[in-house]
């Protein structure tokens, strides 16, 4: 096994077979990190990993499915320690997550932190928004002149 001629113990290395939903999150923050692949990113699967408490490495790139993750972390409200910019940032995010244990730890202390309060978890403040977007789409149709763009606060 490489990891093992990098000095990775492989018992530290698990690979598991599909879970219930409920044991599937549990183990999500078994993980020490959680490394995105930045072409295809984590979608429920990153939401998964977060609501664990399980911190994330992510690089986003140029389409919508390579930036899924790095929109995650940032509305868990902790954008700026999970996501990169670049190939070698990401290369030392990871090694630095995986290798000190205190950071990691206070990561994950702060995730679990903010889960019940950030944006990303709370659904129902997603499910007011989304019904005033409703609601003013319908005033634009009852105006008559056409979808337009609208912002709503």
């Amino acid at each position: 096994m490489q990891a093992a001629a990098h000095g990775v113990d492989p018992n530290r290395i698990i690979f598991t077979d599909v879970a219930h939903k409920d044991l599937h999150i549990r183990r999500s923050g078994l993980a020490d990190v959680f490394l995105d692949t930045p072409l295809c990113n984590a979608h429920t699967t990153g939401c998964d990993v977060l609501w664990g408490g399980c911190p994330m490495v992510t690089l986003p790139m140029e389409r919508m499915a390579s930036r899924v993750a790095a929109s995650l972390a940032y509305a868990s409200g902790l954008g700026p320690e999970m996501v990169v910019n670049s190939q070698q940032e990401y290369e030392d995010r990871a090694v630095l997550l995986g290798t000190n244990r205190i950071l990691r730890e206070q990561l994950r202390a702060r995730l679990e932190a903010v889960r019940l309060a950030c944006p990303l978890f709370d659904t129902e403040g997603w499910v007011r928004d989304l019904e005033k977007v409703y609601f003013r789409m319908w005033d634009i149709h009852l105006e008559g002149k056409g979808p337009r763009s609208f912002e709503v606060r």
